[in-house]
This record gives structure tokens, C-alpha cells and sequence, in this order.
């Protein structure tokens, strides 16, 4: 591995082998930390992002990754990314709650589902120590106590106190990324997300309460479901069954206008020249992505002046 590494270092772009080399580090542990300088600098910039453009933000993007790499807020006026890498749907709804006070410009909330959404809590993965550095930027709390080691929270909550980095006036949320999922071969991608998919009890009550809450703040949501890849796609049931809880949730919903469902998943709007990986879109596949949701937007604001 390490000889490995030093000839990545001589072909690759600097920032490129950071990623690569944590990836090969951390795929076979059991939990990864995530209070390395960079994740908590993210972190920090969403946070910070938010509060510098509070009073202008009429629409934000919300959830895991899917929503911080598809959205692109300089394909909407007055939009933020609050997307929130591997952030599951219960974290989502409280960061709705505890950032909504703060924006009194709020119409619109973009809401991206995906294969694993059903079921995915965050604080039962490997990924759990995420949810450190989200608790503490934006007050989200943990879905489970217990879960979280107290020595490595100690740890990540001394690296949060300690972060802060410049954040560009520009700066509305969206990251480009470098990513190695597009390595992994489909099928272990499709067994990751089949497995979250079926995983019960599943966490289909969060999206509800989204949804409820947003109704009554008189607010619209509008629920994404992005583009996959050809490969991953291939090695998934049909979007009926990979949805299925989705599409009979929103059934309930399907007389209120401001609640609205943008399906991508099968359109051919998009090829694999759009992703980034299997499950994520590309800066081109977000722009064209982001501008469909615009449409959508603007057709639901000139229903509602006629």
C-alpha cells in the first residue's frame, strides 16, 4: 500500500490522494472518526454559509450526500445546499427545525430521497461518529444514546471548538467532489443500498413529519428522487419495489399542491456522462438536475398567482 501511495502522489493531483489514501485507510474499519481537519472544515462552511446568507435564502436543498453533490444553488436564485454527507432523514427533520427560525425568506424545500433512505440511521452505521460534528454546528441531536464513544466524542468535539475557515461570500453550499464510489463495483453498491432499503424498523416516520411540519409552515417540498448510474441501476429491483414506501407515503399527499414529487430516477434526461459515481451527479449532472427542480419550482409559483 504504501508504495502504492507514493506513486500516487506522483501522478495524481495533491488533494486527489488525500481522498484516496483516507478512503483505503478507513473502508475495512469498524467505525471511522471523522474529525479530521477537512470534514470538520466542511462541516464548519455549511454552518457558516448558512449564516451569512440567512436573510436571502428562499430555498434550500436538504439530506444526505445525494443532496449536497445534485444541487446547485447557482441554478436558483437566493438557494443554499444544506446537504449534509450520509445525514439520514431523521437528522434531516431536525435540521429543518433548527434552521427554519433562522430563515424568514423560506418558500421552498428541496428534498432528495434515495435507495437507502427507508431505512438509514445514521447512528447504527460506521459512519455514526458524523453525527459528533452535526450535533454540534447545528444542534442536531443523537437518535440513540449510547451509541457514540465517549472517548472519541471527547476527541471530536475538542477538533469542533477549535475549527473555523474562511467561508467566500460566495460560498452557497456545493462542494465539488472527489469521490472513488464510481471504483466500487456496482453490485456491492447495489447490496449496500438493498440493505438499507429492507432494513427495519425503517425510518419512514421522519420523512412524514417533514412533510407535516413543512405543510404547516405553509411552506412547499419538493421530493427528489435523483438519476443512478447504468450499472448500478442494472443491479437494482425496479424503481416500484426500490420506492415503494416512498411512492405509498406520498399517495396520502397527492391533493396538496405543495407537496411535490420530481421522479429522475428513470429519465432520459440523463446518461452516465452526469455522474460523479453510481449514486451521485457530476457538476454537469447537478446543474441540469438543479434546473428541472426550477422548473418545477416556477410552474408551482405561476399556479399559485393564476
Amino acid at each position: 500500500m504504501k508504495r502504492v501511495n507514493a506513486i500516487l502522489k506522483k501522478i495524481l493531483p495533491k488533494k486527489l490522494v488525500k481522498v484516496y489514501i483516507n478512503y483505503q485507510n478507513n473502508k475495512n474499519k469498524d467505525a471511522i472518526y471523522f474529525y479530521t481537519k477537512d470534514n470538520l472544515a466542511y462541516v464548519y462552511r455549511k454552518k457558516q454559509g448558512l449564516i451569512n446568507h440567512a436573510d436571502e435564502i428562499e430555498t434550500i436543498a436538504l439530506r444526505g450526500s445525494t443532496a449536497d453533490c445534485d444541487f446547485s444553488p447557482q441554478c436558483i436564485k437566493n438557494s443554499y445546499n444544506l446537504g449534509l454527507t450520509s445525514l439520514d432523514v431523521y437528522g434531516t427533520y431536525y435540521l429543518y427545525l433548527k434552521s427554519k427560525e433562522a430563515l424568514p425568506n423560506l418558500k421552498n424545500i428541496i428534498y432528495y430521497v434515495c435507495g437507502l433512505v427507508p431505512g438509514m440511521s445514521l447512528i447504527k452505521t460506521r459512519e455514526k461518529h458524523r453525527a459528533v460534528p452535526y450535533k454540534y454546528f447545528f444542534d442536531i441531536p443523537y437518535q440513540e444514546e449510547g451509541l457514540i464513544d465517549k472517548k472519541i466524542e471527547e476527541k471530536n468535539l475538542e477538533e469542533c471548538k477549535k475549527t473555523k475557515v474562511y467561508v467566500p461570500k460566495n460560498y452557497h453550499g456545493y462542494e465539488k467532489k472527489y469521490t472513488f464510489v464510481r471504483e466500487l463495483d456496482a453490485v456491492i453498491r447495489a447490496k449496500t443500498i438493498l440493505r438499507e432499503n429492507k432494513r427495519e424498523p425503517d425510518q419512514m416516520v421522519w420523512i412524514k413529519k417533514i412533510i407535516d411540519q413543512i405543510i404547516e409552515d405553509k411552506k412547499n417540498i419538493y421530493i427528489v428522487i435523483p438519476h443512478y448510474s447504468t450499472a448500478l441501476e442494472n443491479n437494482l429491483p425496479p424503481k416500484e419495489e426500490l420506492y415503494k414506501k416512498i411512492y405509498s407515503l406520498l399517495s396520502n399527499y397527492k391533493d396538496i399542491p405543495n407537496v411535490q414529487l420530481i421522479d429522475l430516477y428513470d429519465s432520459d434526461l440523463f446518461d452516465d456522462s452526469d455522474m460523479e459515481d453510481h449514486d451521485h451527479y457530476n457538476k454537469k449532472g447537478a446543474a441540469k438536475s438543479t434546473r428541472i427542480i426550477k422548473e418545477y419550482i416556477d410552474k408551482h409559483d405561476s399556479s399559485i398567482k393564476e
